[in-house]
């Protein structure tokens, strides 16, 4: 991710003294129900909605595609992790959430004409089981669009990322490449893409007759930090736009540093970022489809993402499932 342009919105070693609650930004509830019929519902308000400095119409045709519980309520929930910034992160130390995502789903629900997008605190390997049990409508949280995953929800895909290695400032264990991580201690979060990599990574390095990685599987990024700050752990797995974040953020940018890799700029295994929705609910993918693509056309998109230095897409798609990063513009 490149951080040039982001505003330094979070400390981060502040707020991993914050308790997990449920954070709300216009708070509200929702349905994932893709049922099409319901008693009459609001319509979408015609006074535009001010998100992220922009001012926001919606559009009455999109809003009559969305499913009819959502209309009924006029609310969308959304399952995510805080904090992981800059996609979802607290503004200084109050349990206000702000970031990437949080702007864009706001814009989202400001174009479907949904004045209520609340952002709920779930942990990462629970996210699905959320959306499935109809507890949330949608989940965001920098989260792949893989096949695996797309057994289970759709995505409607809007950034790239990729995973990098973080290190404390210095690198005093002297990691250059997923190759180094041989035989040391290293942190992810617990269901995440990361666990995978390096579970995979473990396998190659047994045939190869190398030592083998200590993977400590923590339920969240702060865990994570505090890991490899403390020693436990002498380096971080995790997306890549996330630990150029950390790394500029905490203290002035002197506690952390990620690891240059020529071969990975991006990160290692790039892929395409999404928001997962229950495959059921095949009214709200098309109905956030159509908004994300409406906001790319008028430019609200571009503002939001070039705000946070992220990685765009072209166009709103749905299920692109690994479609590598180079296939993105350069921001």
């Amino acid at each position: 991710m490149r951080v040039s342009r982001r505003a330094r919105l979070w400390g981060l070693l502040g707020a991993l003294a914050v308790v997990s609650a449920v954070a709300l930004v216009a708070a509200g509830c929702g349905s994932s129900s893709s049922s099409s019929t319901a008693s009459p519902s609001p319509s979408a308000s015609s006074a535009s909605i001010t998100v992220a400095g922009i001012d926001i119409t919606a559009d009455p045709s999109l809003h009559a595609l969305l499913p009819a519980n959502i209309l009924t309520a006029g609310q969308i929930r959304v399952a995510t992790d805080l904090p992981y910034p800059p996609w979802e992160m607290y503004v200084g130390n109050t349990k206000e959430v702000t970031g990437f995502e949080v702007d864009l789903l706001q814009a989202i629900g400001a174009k479907l004409g949904i004045k209520e997008v609340s952002f709920h605190q779930t942990s990462w390997d629970s996210v699905i089981l959320a959306v499935q049990g109809g507890k949330v409508d949608m989940i965001v949280g920098d989260m792949y669009d893989n096949t695996d995953r797309e057994k289970q929800v759709t995505f409607v895909d809007y950034a790239y990322d990729g995973t990098s290695i973080l290190v404390l400032k210095g690198n005093p264990q002297g990691i250059t490449n997923l190759d180094s991580l041989a035989g040391k201690t290293v942190s992810c979060l617990s269901g995440s893409t990361q666990q995978a990599l390096l579970e995979r990574l473990n396998t190659q390095f047994k045939s190869a007759g190398k030592k083998e990685m200590q993977i400590l599987v923590l339920p969240g990024q702060p865990a994570c930090l505090l890991a490899l700050k403390g020693g436990r752990a002498v380096a971080d797995l995790s997306d890549h736009s996330t630990l150029e974040y950390i790394a500029m953020t905490t203290n002035d940018g002197n506690t952390f540093e990620v690891v240059t890799d020529a071969a990975a700029p991006k990160g290692y295994e790039p892929a395409i970022v999404g928001t997962a929705i229950l495959k059921t609910n095949t009214q709200l993918v098309t109905a956030v489809q159509k908004a994300l693509q409406a906001l790319i056309d008028d430019g609200t998109y571009a503002t939001i993402i070039d705000k946070y230095g992220l990685l765009p897409v072209e166009a709103a798609q749905i299920n692109v499932a690994g479609q590598p990063a180079s296939a993105s513009p350069t921001p």
